[in-house]
């Protein structure tokens, strides 16, 4: 049987696409994404399972099934920061079906694509290149729906818990994305103090497996804090692990004016 046997929370700042070109401000988050490095090494999973808040959905909750990845990336975003970026890295369609059949079973509104000509955004593929930087474990991307509240969320990491269960792999699951999220202008801008306090609390709560305290915690800290996407990555991160992993923060770090932590998990 299957099992997920670690969860990530990672950064995707854009100034960390290129590690020679990252600014001072990202020096400790450059440093905590190659420590989860190791650490994927130590765990040597059979493949990883990707939630990006830069994948964005409206309707359903999508899953990529291709058998490989391969692309160039020039970001709409910041083409002066990603552009032109080839990519070529495996994806489990095995694993990608289990899950979204799992996800169909408890009513997620969930749909596999294996789409031509598909192209991964930053949130997907830069920490990927600290995480796996031989770009040789197999990735399945899963993206962010608007239209999916929590609950939803939370059973869809729930979903993708089971579906692993089902195959014989070992996976870990991965929240790429900050929490708080009030943007400005300014990429070394750090949140504000009591946003700060907050994303931290919340990362004390998760490393520490205290899970009831989380799911009444949780819902309010990210309106409290405007969490990226509303915090669904880490609501798929939270019901793929129930809650009760428990790790260690890597690093925290500022990305105009945005709470970006970076933290393993394993269970407890």
């Amino acid at each position: 049987m299957g099992a997920v046997i670690g969860a990530l929370i990672v950064t995707h700042t854009p100034r960390m696409a290129d590690e020679s070109k990252a600014p001072p401000f990202t020096r400790d988050m450059v440093q905590g994404m190659h420590e989860l490095g190791k650490e994927i090494e130590r765990l040597r999973p059979d493949a990883l399972i990707q939630a990006s808040t830069h994948w964005v959905t409206t309707f359903h909750q999508y899953v990529l099934g291709h058998k490989r990845h391969q692309g160039v990336l020039t970001s709409s975003e910041a083409p002066d920061l990603i552009a032109g970026v080839p990519y070529d890295f495996p994806g489990d369609p095995e694993l990608a079906a289990a899950i979204v059949e799992k996800g169909k079973e408890r009513g997620v509104p969930v749909i596999l694509s294996a789409a031509d000509h598909f192209v991964i955004e930053y949130g997907t593929l830069n920490p990927l290149r600290y995480l796996t930087p031989r770009f040789d474990i197999p990735v399945v991307p899963v993206s962010s729906c608007l239209l999916a509240d929590l609950q939803e969320c939370i059973r869809w990491g729930e979903a993708i818990t089971a579906g692993i269960k089902q195959t014989s792999k070992r996976v870990i699951v991965i929240a790429s994305g900050a929490l708080s999220h009030v943007l400005v202008r300014g990429p070394e801008k750090w949140p504000r103090a009591e946003h700060q306090r907050l994303d931290h609390q919340f990362v004390k709560l998760l490393t520490e497996g205290r899970a009831e305290e989380i799911k009444t915690f949780f819902p309010g800290f990210v309106k409290d804090v405007d969490a990226e996407m509303g915090g669904r990555h880490l609501a798929i991160l939270i019901g793929a692990t129930g809650g009760a992993f428990r790790g260690k923060l890597h690093a925290y770090g500022p990305s105009s004016g945005t709470g970006n932590a970076v933290v393993s998990l394993e269970p407890a």
